[in-house]
């Protein structure tokens, strides 16, 4: 492959020379369907010639049907037209209030076209909005179709693609991609970790955030390898499932936040069958903080089933780079540290001990990325220092759509700073987490993750439904640490007997005492669009309900 193609024409290229060859296999509940490059070329023509004449700029996707969302990602770039997958209601959402909290998001936009299904656009006309100068495209009617005009191969600097943060209040961030960035990206980082035309992705990641996205169908379709494809609904109901594609398929990469990691760890034990996943050449860590003890329960429950100590790897990744930053080494098992916890404040110089807090290393910085670490004036530090992460490259984007303020406030000259912290020793890059999740309780740095992960332990309490976050305290001029935990859905015990063990918990572990607990039903906490539980948007909640 001749590095850094524009990805546009690499798509058009494999769309030719392997029309007979598998694109895809979509997972539907107990359904797959199989899609050659054909396929995708044909059912992209459809989406392309309702998009003629239709002007350049942002077409909004939202469709939940994996084989419609792929068509009409390729047919807009295809088209010369910026795509972006946005997510769709749930069943346990409110339609209504959805719809209108994407009122703004919709005029800041301007999409130029939506595509979506007949139900959709019925739930964005009942909410209210105005949609009478964008064009709408329902796919019910989606089918193959020989569409003979020429597709508009743009030039690689050119915007292909926007991705929009996950917040769950609040203008969503859109990342304006180019297409060399893009075709860059997919060719170093799939050298890097080893990928080959022999190799197959298995996922599923929704398309709406960039590990679904760039590295299980952008990276896959630029290197022309098959992708096996969960619907991610599916997913949650049916994890099993996806270990039994994995063996069914002989999928090589897969990539997972750290809850997926642990959730698998937790259900091994009750899975009615064992698969053989010993096809994974790696299953990547990313998204979330890596944790060690999650990593080594996973390894030591599905070894028996194929999985090795070498395949489980971990990158830190984000959609200002397109995806990957860091990667570990996927031969070798992974690199983790113990370090003394009271010493990892930005500009701290890092202490090794034996018996601590132990991290894994997100790996080195892939060809094209340099990671730094910023003290808090700006300053580049040293090897072992700890530091808001910066990031600096081939692939670091230009800019938030139609944001400039805010982007100008994320550079540093030509360094992206991440808003995460962590430190870099030997070359790795350890994260500790967002600057925002952050809680500093009479000097000390406490990080709400490290908080959450405790108390999946406690009887009563819904596994992971929790969530951690710092208030002013007014009487000690600090900050004070909010505890807010759903109760199991077979809850029968006291809500004060459940505070009393959450307190004793977190003051032995933690060595503070948290300002308030408070127990909820489940269902309570807010999540994002990407199944994370939201802590800005639960403060305000807390706030909101409890305090005002």
């Amino acid at each position: 492959m001749v590095e850094g193609l524009n990805f546009v024409e690499r798509i058009y290229q494999n769309m030719n020379s392997k029309k007979q060859e598998c694109y895809a296999s979509f997972v539907h509940n107990d359904l797959t369907r199989e899609w050659t490059w054909n396929d995708l070329f044909e059912h992209s023509n459809w989406i392309r010639k309702r998009l003629e004449n239709v002007e350049r700029g942002v077409v909004l996707i939202f469709l939940r049907g994996m084989e419609e969302m792929h068509a009409s990602f390729f047919g807009c770039i295809l088209s010369g037209l910026i795509p972006s997958f946005m997510p769709c209601t749930s069943a346990k959402q409110d339609s209504s209030i959805y719809w209108k909290s994407h009122d703004e998001l919709l005029r800041h936009i301007c999409p130029v076209a939506i595509i979506t299904t007949i139900d959709v656009s019925n739930e964005m006309k009942e909410a209210g909005l105005d949609l009478s100068k964008t064009k709408i495209i329902q796919v019910e009617d989606m089918a193959p179709c020989e569409y003979l005009a020429s597709p508009d191969i743009r030039s690689r600097d050119e915007e292909v693609l926007l991705q929009h943060s996950s917040g769950t209040t609040g203008l969503k961030k859109g990342v304006v991609l180019t297409s060399k960035s893009v075709a860059l990206h997919a060719e170093r980082y799939s050298k890097n970790i080893g990928m080959s035309e022999n190799d197959s992705v298995a996922s599923w990641l929704p398309l709406y955030h960039d590990m679904g996205l760039m590295a299980c169908m952008l990276m896959p379709a630029y290197c022309g390898i098959p992708i096996v494809q969960m619907d991610p609904f599916h997913w949650v109901s049916k994890p099993s499932e996806f270990l039994r594609i994995i063996s069914k398929h002989k999928a090589t990469f897969a990539w997972m936040p750290n809850f997926a990691f642990e959730h698998y760890s937790n259900l091994e034990s009750i899975f009615p069958e064992k698969w053989d996943l010993s096809s994974i050449k790696s299953i990547i860590s990313c998204s979330e903080v890596c944790k060690s003890d999650t990593i080594r329960k996973f390894v030591e429950s599905y070894q028996p089933w194929g999985i090795s100590p070498n395949s489980v790897q971990a990158c830190y990744a984000m959609a200002e780079v397109v995806f990957a930053v860091t990667q570990s080494d996927c031969k070798h098992t992974l690199n983790m540290v113990c370090v003394n916890p009271d010493r990892l404040s930005i500009g701290s110089v890092v202490e090794m001990v034996e018996i601590g807090k132990e991290l894994v290393s997100c790996g080195k910085d892939i060809p094209g990325i340099e990671t730094v670490v910023m003290d808090h004036r700006r300053v580049m530090q040293d090897e072992g220092v700890v530091g808001e992460i910066g990031v600096k490259g081939d692939y670091v984007f230009e800019g938030y759509h139609r944001m400039g303020d805010l982007t100008k406030s994320r550079f540093e000259g030509e360094v992206f700073l991440t808003n995460d912290v962590g430190f870099k020793l030997n070359g790795d890059l350890y994260v500790l987490g967002r600057k925002d999740d952050m809680i500093i309780i009479q000097g000390r740095n406490v990080y709400a993750h490290e908080v959450e992960s405790l108390l999946s332990s406690i009887n009563g309490l819904k596994r992971g439904r929790n969530v951690v976050f710092g208030v002013d305290d007014e009487r000690s001029g600090s900050q004070g640490m909010v505890v807010v935990s759903e109760k199991a859905p077979d809850w029968a015990g006291s809500e004060r007997d459940a505070r009393d063990e959450i307190r004793s918990m977190i003051e032995s572990s933690i060595g503070v005492v948290p300002k308030a607990i408070k127990i909820v039903d489940a269902g309570w906490l807010s999540k994002t669009s990407s199944g994370k539980i939201s802590r800005k948007e639960n403060k305000r909640k807390f706030l909101r309900e409890f305090i005002s």
